[in-house]
């Protein structure tokens, strides 16, 4: 048994470094012809030395090997978006792109000092049920500390299945005294859009992520909005990091008659075109787009289609330059590689990776705009809306 787990083994490996490398955009009539299998053989050799000489073989974990293994190689590719994703914070991604997931229903993010830091609870989530406030600072999540963490491993630590419990230190504002909260996760329906009316009749549409349930969200709060004789649109893709390219698409359509959306091109320079969908609601009302430095990918595309076409003024300060397409590649035990395979480009080609969408009218945010709860970008929009 010992024999065929050993030959196996580096087997299984050389075909996950196979589908990797295929996946990353190789061609195989070129990867069967070129002298590649020689690197494979020394992965080979090397996984056969581990077996045979560790002093502690009869322990090894070879799942734990194995995806160490592809982990390297993902990480040699120097490429900050492509990575590896072990089948339980796969599932994870996944039920985010669907707009559900057990959690706690709180937005976080690390602050200036890279502190895990509430942005605010979700209205009627077990964290606000429990007492967590906007401001407060998460100092343990389960007895460990959160000191370091990146705010996607922090986000894998808060969910998790129905029902089980998830025990936060919290430093509320304000007090000295650290105290655990213990939360039972629950199913978190987490809406996409929220619409609301402001002064003059001007409508403010927030898109806080772009899910599979964006494309419909945006349809339902502008035929409210519209119905309402509304006098202008202020969309605001503020903090938007982004997520499904389709309801980017779906959702710039609804501001646009017709034209290019973006075009896709990969490594061998295949290009892809994708237009607007046709029956726009807000294809004429006076629009205002908010961005700052944390929106990208999907948002940028938004922000980017409707600039080059004319539409609306965007208002802020550069986006993050996050202009490539990732693909999950799910391997046999249902992990799954999240690989770059294309750049994204505006109707008028520019790049979005590396370089951002520049505002049309550049407005900072200050710390002592926001201790004062101050917003000047949405009050520019505001006033851009009630000039036209």
């Amino acid at each position: 048994m010992w024999k065929v787990v050993r030959i196996a083994a580096p087997l299984l490996l050389v075909i996950l470094f196979i589908v990797a490398y295929v996946g990353a955009g190789c061609d195989w009539e070129q990867w069967a012809t070129s002298p590649t299998e020689r690197e494979f053989d020394i992965i080979e050799e090397a996984w056969q030395i581990i077996l045979d000489d560790f002093v502690d073989s009869d322990e090894l974990d070879l799942n734990k090997l194995s995806q160490s293994a592809i982990e390297g190689m993902i990480g040699a590719l120097d490429d900050p978006y492509s990575e590896y994703f072990d089948a339980e914070h796969y599932t994870l991604t996944q039920d985010d792109l669907e707009g559900s997931f057990g959690g706690i229903g709180v937005k976080i993010k690390l602050d200036e000092e890279g502190q895990l830091t509430v942005v605010a609870p979700l209205v009627g989530s077990p964290a606000q049920r429990e007492g967590i406030m906007a401001g407060d600072k998460i100092l343990q999540i389960d007895g460990e500390t959160t000191e370091g963490l990146s705010l996607t491993e922090a986000t894998f630590k808060v969910r998790g299945e129905l029902g089980t419990q998830v025990t936060l230190r919290i430093l509320h504002q304000g007090e000295d005294v650290p105290q655990d909260i213990v939360i039972t996760r629950e199913e978190i329906e987490l809406a996409s859009v929220l619409s609301s009316i402001l002064d003059d009749n001007i409508a403010h549409i927030e898109v806080s992520h772009f899910s599979s349930r964006t494309g419909a969200e945006i349809i339902s709060a502008l035929e409210d909005i519209t119905a309402d004789g509304v006098s202008g649109i202020i969309l605001d893709l503020r903090d938007n990091v982004g997520g499904v390219l389709d309801a980017a698409v779906d959702l710039a359509s609804q501001f646009l008659k017709e034209g290019v959306i973006l075009y896709v091109i990969d490594g061998k320079g295949n290009r892809e075109t994708w237009e607007v969908r046709k029956g726009g609601l807000a294809t004429d009302l006076p629009l205002a787009v908010l961005v700052n430095g944390l929106s990208a990918s999907a948002s940028e595309i938004v922000a980017g289609a409707l600039q080059d076409h004319g539409r609306g003024v965007i208002i802020g300060t550069k986006t993050l330059g996050k202009g490539s397409v990732n693909h999950f590649h799910q391997l046999s035990d249902g992990s799954a590689i999240y690989i770059t395979t294309a750049r994204w480009y505006t109707p008028n080609e520019r790049q979005i990776e590396g370089q951002g969408i520049l505002p049309d009218v550049t407005v900072e945010i200050t710390a002592e705009d926001i201790e004062a709860g101050y917003d000047p970008q949405l009050e520019r929009a505001i006033e851009y809306i009630k000039s036209q």
